[in-house]
């Protein structure tokens, strides 16, 4: 079976490409392959090598929505030539801007599987695309669906999480042996990309508003890229000001790229994602894989990741005083966090073997008997 996946995305930063590599791994002994349709700007920095093919206009994201719209359609043409050409079973579609490729190709009979990455404010069109008799919808988590005001139980939606490689299930879990009170030194990690909606700025505030002494326990490292448009430039020329206005220069570290995410985490007390709506993180699946507890905002994906009490604590979006008050509680130990081994299962339906199943269970039923055996 052959997935062309639809992206457009321009630069190799982790996200939905890491959830394909991630399933091209984890479905390569089942027969299934996988190629992925770029931006002719794009370049692979990371590994596992993928399999692409580029196209001048698509693009994953811009917040010039018609100008999406516009480069969708003039994909058109060379899709159409692709799927002539060269042995495509499913098609499936990410991001914002593929996803009116995969109403066009729906509704001139192709069947797509468009996996939705984003809480989107125009939730309308998601659900009219839903109606169309060839479009199938992925949400990440049950809170995606309800967002958007769908039944999961509705023929052409399914809930599939996004996945860690299943070697995140493998490596030894993290060591916690004490209560993190106990500890001189709290390390909170936080992974991703250096984006304004990422909310980076919210950890800086609310290490701010702790006491000299509670924040002199506190080490946070982040590890994550810069993406390249202007905003987010700004947005990292932001955070070095707030973390010299805040005097958190020996308590704050912006490291950059990360290749290896398993080395990162196993220095961890505690994982941190700030954002608001947060899909359905790659890094917080592996994070809590290796038994390292999350202090997450309560709001997108993370409502049904983290248990709150059991594998992590949640903080008021957008609210660094919420979040303040959980870097405090865990410093007093006014929380007990499950140990290693159920932080690790709780998100074992998350791994890429798991998640790959159903996405090969998905793709059967549109293939059907046109597709490659799998084995």
């Amino acid at each position: 079976m052959t997935v062309l996946h639809l992206l457009g995305a321009d630069e190799d930063t982790g996200g939905i490409l890491s959830v394909i590599r991630n399933l091209q791994n984890a479905t390569a002994g089942k027969g299934c392959t996988h190629t992925v349709l770029v931006n002719s700007s794009y370049k692979e920095t990371r590994k596992p090598a993928l399999s692409y093919r580029h196209s001048r206009y698509l693009l994953a994201e811009s917040p010039a929505h018609l100008a999406l719209l516009a480069r969708a359609i003039a994909t058109i043409p060379g899709i159409l030539r692709l799927l002539r050409h060269e042995p495509v079973d499913v098609v499936h579609a990410h991001s914002r801007g593929a996803f009116p490729l995969a109403c066009l190709l729906a509704m001139s009979g192709r069947g797509v599987v468009f996996t939705n990455h984003a809480y989107a404010r125009r939730t309308g069109m998601y659900r009219n695309a839903v109606r169309l008799r060839h479009f199938h919808m992925v949400c990440l988590t049950p809170n995606m669906a309800r967002h958007y005001g769908m039944a999961p139980d509705s023929d052409r939606l399914h809930i599939i999480s996004a996945c860690c490689a299943d070697r995140f299930f493998e490596l030894p879990l993290v060591e916690r042996g004490s209560a993190a009170g106990d500890r001189p030194v709290i390390r909170l990690v936080g992974i991703g990309n250096i984006v304004r909606w990422k909310n980076w700025h919210l950890v800086l505030e609310a290490l701010g508003l702790l006491g000299e002494t509670d924040r002199a326990r506190i080490q946070f490292d982040h590890w994550g890229p810069v993406s390249s448009d202007s905003d987010s430039q700004l947005y990292q020329s932001e955070l070095n000001e707030t973390v010299r206005k805040l005097g958190l220069v020996e308590r704050c570290r912006f490291h950059g790229p990360v290749l290896d995410v398993g080395r990162v985490l196993s220095g961890a007390d505690c994982f941190v994602i700030p954002s608001t709506n947060e899909p359905c993180s790659v890094a917080l699946i592996e994070a809590l894989a290796m038994g390292v507890p999350a202090i997450a905002s309560a709001s997108g994906g993370n409502v049904d990741i983290v248990q709150a009490g059991r594998t992590g604590l949640f903080f008021e979006p957008e609210s660094a005083i919420s979040l303040a008050e959980c870097f405090r509680r865990v410093l007093r130990n006014e929380v007990g966090f499950g140990d290693g081994k159920a932080l690790r299962e709780s998100v074992r339906e998350r791994s890429a073997s798991s998640v790959g199943a159903k996405y090969l269970e998905l793709y059967g039923r549109l293939a059907g008997p046109h597709a490659s055996h799998l084995e």
